[in-house]
């Protein structure tokens, strides 16, 4: 690792946590996934709630293909395996010495680029108006939906973070992946897979707009190539 690479980062471990390169990998697993859940997670239920208190939508970006796309509540599936993409990148964040610390500086930047969509859900909000499009009439997959509805207020719109934040994951375990030499055509073509029904989904059940998936992924593009990767190249040997 490069000393430049590493030297926030270490500071701050060596501070907080000085024995975390020799914590076993489940207990880095957690750690991590506990950086996420107390430092992304959390703020994003606060910036919905506040945009659901303040109701105020500054724009609409509804497009006609919003329209086109149907509902298709079997894609909560795929709206859900969301939330398998944050244990799975811990897990693959927390091996080697130099993975650990490539780890940690992920989440750190995750966490940084959610507060930043944070700050867009607050200065510019806007609320999904797609629920009309929603039939709940007695589906296997309606409870699922009106639970995810009751509990999540229709604003936070864009860019999604489902879009993005799993763009950002699928990035970086590809990378470590590479790394490793394990991946493979296959494991990129169920990659793309997931990710691109779990992108579908979020439109799928009308729970965002095409714009915010659109901006999701510029946004998760831009984090990616300008933020995220020059800072993991860093400390690499």
């Amino acid at each position: 690792m490069t000393e430049e690479g590493t030297l926030s980062s270490g500071a701050f471990l060596d501070r907080w946590c000085p024995h975390y390169l020799s914590w076993s990998r489940p207990r880095t697993a957690l750690f991590l996934l506990c950086i996420y859940l107390f430092t992304a997670a959390i703020p994003y239920v606060v910036t919905n709630q506040i945009a659901a208190w303040r109701g105020v939508s500054l724009f609409s970006p509804e497009h006609y293909i919003d329209g086109m796309i149907p509902y298709m509540p079997w894609t909560i599936v795929f709206y859900f395996s969301f939330y398998l993409y944050f244990p799975v990148v811990a897990w693959f964040g927390s091996g080697d010495e130099t993975r650990r610390i490539e780890g940690f500086v992920f989440h750190v930047y995750l966490t940084l680029a959610t507060w930043l969509a944070c700050l867009v859900f607050i200065a510019v909000p806007v609320k999904v108006s797609l629920r009309d499009h929603v039939t709940l009439d007695g589906g296997i997959f309606d409870p699922f939906l009106e639970s995810l509805y009751n509990a999540d207020p229709p604003f936070n719109s864009w860019p999604s973070l489902h879009v993005f934040q799993s763009l950002l994951i699928a990035l970086v375990i590809r990378r470590w992946m590479i790394q490793d030499g394990k991946w493979t055509n296959a494991h990129s073509i169920i990659l793309s897979i997931g990710w691109g029904l779990l992108a579908l989904s979020t439109m799928g059940i009308k729970q965002h707009y095409i714009f915010d998936a659109i901006t999701g992924c510029v946004f998760a593009l831009l984090v990616w190539f300008y933020l995220c990767q020059p800072k993991l190249n860093q400390t690499e040997h």
